[in-house]
């Protein structure tokens, strides 16, 4: 259960939070979005998937256990990946399963395979 903490502050774990089933072994957790920017935490399960996108905003991916590729570059935990506004990403996957931390614009665009 959340906690209310001084200064309006709010303390929870992340399983306490909904997680939204994306599909292709993607689950992601919405923790804050404000001012432009996004702030998610992402599950790919071992092959999970996420669809091609291109980036309205700057992307900061920062990968927390496992490993994901992204266009054919290889991330592993600890790992931090900024995309520029524009950036296209046609194939992100996972092979073993991966968490990582995602802020981004709302505004990125799914794209059509």
């Amino acid at each position: 259960m959340a906690e209310k903490l001084h200064g309006n502050q709010e303390k929870y774990a992340s399983d306490e939070r909904r997680w939204r089933d994306v599909g292709a072994g993607l689950s992601v957790l919405d923790i804050h979005e404000e001012n432009g920017r996004r702030l998610q935490l992402v599950r790919l399960t071992p092959g999970g998937r996420i669809l091609a996108h291109k980036h309205a905003g700057t992307e900061i991916c920062y990968i927390i256990k496992g490993s994901l590729v992204i266009d054919g570059n290889r991330l592993r935990a600890g790992d931090v990946l900024t995309a520029p506004p524009g950036t296209v990403h046609r194939e992100t996957y996972s092979n073993e399963g991966c968490e990582l931390m995602i802020e981004c614009s709302p505004d990125d665009e799914l794209l059509r395979s």
